[in-house]
């Protein structure tokens, strides 16, 4: 015969009472509705017919489940919402296939014929800027373009797409770095240009929508600051030396 055993007076569970207090576990030590209706069930099965559960306690519990019930329904619907959100910003994202945004990428792209655009945020102005074009392959300087004197906001530069001697720089991604010099220190800046987008993707752990550029940059979409071409054919600051190396 089974001695039932208190778990006040000992510390230990009898089996009945372990089976019951494993209803109340989930994957995540959370209630859910499978769970709380068995429990309930079996608190109905194991009650003593001496002493009945009393109805406002039958009603409490009763209460919880439904209250139970809507939460997991709520919950299951923000998550079709949730999808059929992410679905729509894919399919939206795939309109930019092809098109070029402009952000900080730490790229720049040339066609070998017009100029590319390029932007620096300057909040205190600069005593000059240092712009330099880099080969994405050795590493290896292929255009330096350097400014004078620049008031604060947005300093606009841009790069014939040309070496430093002169001659036409082939068409595709080069990597872009600039400096600038702010009270006699040189400060590491991140220009803005444009890249190509290749292929859209979701990021499941920001929730957010991925472009992925030409030469392998990746960012979110939040990160764009415009959308357009990616020759700058309007007029820019003037560039006082563009030398190579």
């Amino acid at each position: 015969m089974d001695t039932e055993i208190s778990l006040a007076s000992t510390g230990t569970l009898t089996k009945r009472e372990y089976d019951e207090s494993q209803l109340l576990k989930s994957s995540e030590d959370e209630l859910d509705r499978s769970a709380f209706l068995t429990l309930l069930t079996t608190q109905l099965q194991n009650q003593n017919p001496l002493d009945p559960m009393k109805n406002e306690a039958f009603v409490a519990q009763l209460a919880q489940f439904s209250q139970l019930e809507g939460i997991t329904n709520m919950s299951t619907s923000l998550n079709d919402v949730a999808d059929v959100i992410r679905s729509d910003r894919i399919m939206s994202g795939a309109n930019l296939v092809g098109k070029s945004v402009f952000a900080q990428t730490g790229r720049i792209i040339t066609d070998g014929l017009n100029s590319s655009a390029i932007e620096l945020d300057l909040p205190y102005g600069a005593e000059q800027v240092d712009l330099g074009i880099y080969d994405p392959t050795s590493g290896a300087l292929v255009r330096s373009i350097v400014a004078g004197p620049q008031t604060s906001g947005i300093a606009k530069f841009q790069w014939d797409g040309r070496y430093g001697d002169g001659s036409v720089a082939a068409s595709g991604d080069y990597l872009i770095r600039a400096t600038a010099t702010v009270n006699g220190s040189a400060t590491t800046m991140s220009p803005s240009t444009f890249s190509k987008v290749e292929t859209v993707s979701w990021d499941p752990r920001s929730n957010d929508l991925l472009l992925n550029l030409s030469g392998g940059a990746q960012l979110p979409i939040s990160a764009v600051s415009r959308i357009g071409d990616s020759l700058d054919k309007q007029a820019v600051n003037t560039q006082t030396e563009q030398t190579g190396e």
